[in-house]
């Protein structure tokens, strides 16, 4: 039984479909309340994002190109957890990674699925403070321009559809009501 108070549905036979470097995708065959149904999923091993603001109230963000949008996104930066990599990790090593940064305070603001229609993707979204500058060191498929503008400015572009990606908007509006309470 799930908290709902009904029986989880039966995965009955998953089936590979592709397997690449991130995720894995497979076809499901699952059972629920006698009937039985295929389902597509994207099996991923979850994800961390970091809000990084500086002690003047700007936050750190990365342009970089989406393919799958065919566009440039203005992004807090993310990245894919390793097989048994803790989310807190793998936050403190994207921060500096993709901005260069190492940061003292660290505060999870959320954790959700990322699209559950489809994807078991899971996001752990963290505001990171008391930041240090380093030196970035993106991966080799990284072209990443980092972006520093004040936390108000970001949310009048979330507003005004300049920023379109989720988990940013999320960890973005999540990070500006914690620090108004502090």
């Amino acid at each position: 039984m799930d908290t709902s108070g009904k029986e989880a549905p039966e995965v009955i036979a998953s089936e590979d479909v592709y397997r690449g470097r991130i995720f894995t995708v497979t076809l499901d065959t699952v059972r629920e309340d006698g009937r039985e149904h295929k389902r597509e999923v994207v099996r991923h091993p979850g994800s961390a994002a970091i809000v990084a603001v500086h002690d003047d109230n700007t936050v750190s963000l990365v342009r970089q190109y989406r393919h799958p949008t065919v566009k440039y996104l203005l992004e807090i930066p993310a990245g894919s957890r390793g097989e048994f990599e803790p989310p807190e990790e793998c936050a403190a090593r994207e921060l500096e990674e993709e901005l260069g940064l190492v940061a003292e305070g660290w505060e999870k603001l959320s954790e959700f699925f990322v699209s559950p229609g489809f994807c078991g993707e899971k996001m752990w979204v963290y505001l990171a403070t008391d930041l240090t500058e380093t030196k970035p060191n993106p991966e080799d498929d990284e072209n990443l321009e980092i972006v520093r503008l004040s936390v108000a400015r970001a949310l009048e572009m979330i507003e005004a559809g300049e920023i379109e990606d989720a988990k940013t908007i999320i960890g973005l509006t999540l990070a500006a009501a914690r620090l108004k309470e502090g």
